[in-house]
């Protein structure tokens, strides 16, 4: 469903900034079968939609809006494991690797911006074998999404102005980190989140080129 049909800038962009759960990567089974594990192994109660529905911020900012303020850490170490024990049988959406492959002979930087760990955030990307001019992922050292710090960090890694820059995101989290990061929003139509108002929508990855262009 395309909620707006101009698209944000006329001119061809020189950074594609990427969210990677519901918009490269299709990972809610393994979310699921870890939050499962974390149910199992802790005196956690919250349902399993309950932590899907704020999908988009960091892991630590998921669980205080649960209301879960003690043995974080632990739960999080528990939830990363199990998800890493999952990890091959998560797939990526149709059309991914195609796609980034074309914009990169563009001559179009790409990067990631997700709230995903570091260690399983290079352990998914390094099936793509794609270059990625960078990568930024939950720290705990920068604010997660909706602020918009590891966007700004990513552009600075790139050496691109807002100007130039898109970011490629599911959620309204995404879009409220893009939009206060100064830079054009792409509502991934395929991935979790709801549809928003007032963005430019695609139905499927393999479209972006032809956004671009």
């Amino acid at each position: 469903m395309e909620l707006k049909k101009d698209k944000p800038g006329i001119t061809m962009k020189r950074l594609i900034l990427f969210d990677l759960d519901g918009v490269l990567l299709h990972s809610r089974e393994n979310m699921q079968q870890a939050w499962n594990v974390v149910l199992n192994k802790t005196d956690v109660n919250r349902s399993f939609d309950d932590y899907f529905s704020l999908i988009g911020r960091p892991f630590k900012d998921i669980m205080l809006c649960l209301g879960i303020t003690s043995n974080i850490q632990q739960i999080e170490e528990i939830y990363t494991l199990a998800s890493l024990k999952f990890l091959p049988q998560m797939t990526f959406f149709h059309g991914v690797k195609e796609t980034l492959e074309k914009i990169q002979n563009m001559g179009i930087k790409i990067g990631i911006v997700t709230s995903k760990d570091i260690i399983r955030t290079k352990a998914i990307l390094s099936r793509l074998d794609i270059n990625f001019i960078t990568i930024q992922s939950a720290n705990g050292q920068l604010r997660g999404k909706p602020a918009p710090d590891h966007i700004l960090i990513a552009m600075v890694e790139a050496k691109e102005d807002p100007a130039n820059t898109i970011f490629v995101g599911d959620t309204l989290i995404d879009c409220q980190a893009a939009t206060r990061a100064g830079i054009d929003y792409i509502h991934a139509g395929w991935g979790y989140g709801d549809p928003i108002e007032n963005t430019y929508t695609l139905n499927s990855i393999i479209d972006l080129p032809n956004y671009i262009m």
